[in-house]
């Protein structure tokens, strides 16, 4: 049997930047680079965070996403209950690219969040209200975060915003209901949430 010939990974700033989270987990542990990766996000960084070369290490050439929402992005590779306040606090950031950040580490970690116990309606409720954010990027991303954090008690609310997110005339932002939607019905094992796309 010959070996299948895979397309080469694509190379994106998200992977990039995954690359260089492993870089500095390795250098200096995951406890100081999720430290740092808070204090990013809060515009808090110290001196030290930058001449330990971890900012450095971790924004690289700085070429797509600003230091706070690397710092929420850093999140998704590492992890610390303690950063939950700062991403929560940053979904109503001024920058919109910072608020997408933040919803995109909340969907992420969505399992440890429901491990200790913080996935609970003001949660769902500050994501569910980020659907009506002015940026479609926002809008997309708190639909994916409702996809993996709405529970059963949180349907009557997330589902009809989902669902009309399904009817977006913005095709990106149709998906992300539809998928977010497929994802509610496949945790909580309701094939009847399924977005219907017979218009």
């Amino acid at each position: 049997m010959e070996p299948v010939n895979l397309p080469p990974v694509k190379d994106t700033p998200l992977r990039r930047l995954q690359a260089r989270v492993d870089e500095a987990v390795e250098a200096h542990g995951p406890g100081p680079v999720s430290a740092a990766a808070v204090r990013m996000l809060a515009g808090r960084t110290t001196v030290e965070d930058v001449t330990s070369g971890l900012v450095g290490t971790l924004t690289g050439d700085g070429e797509h996403f600003s230091t706070e929402a690397t710092g929420a992005l850093v999140l998704t590779g590492v992890w610390h209950r303690t950063a939950l306040a700062a991403v929560r606090e940053a979904l109503g950031h001024e920058d919109a690219e910072v608020r997408a950040a933040a919803l995109t580490v909340l969907g992420v970690r969505a399992e440890e969040l429901r491990a200790d116990h913080a996935v609970d309606r003001a949660l769902v409720g500050e994501v569910h209200d980020r659907c009506g954010d002015a940026s479609p990027e926002v809008r997309a991303a708190a639909a994916t975060a409702l996809g993996e954090l709405a529970e059963g008690r949180d349907l009557e609310l997330v589902v009809p915003t989902l669902t009309t997110l399904v009817m977006d005339v913005d095709p990106e932002l149709a998906n992300a209901g539809e998928l977010a939607l497929t994802r509610v019905a496949d945790r909580l094992d309701r094939p009847d949430l399924r977005a219907s796309t017979d218009y």
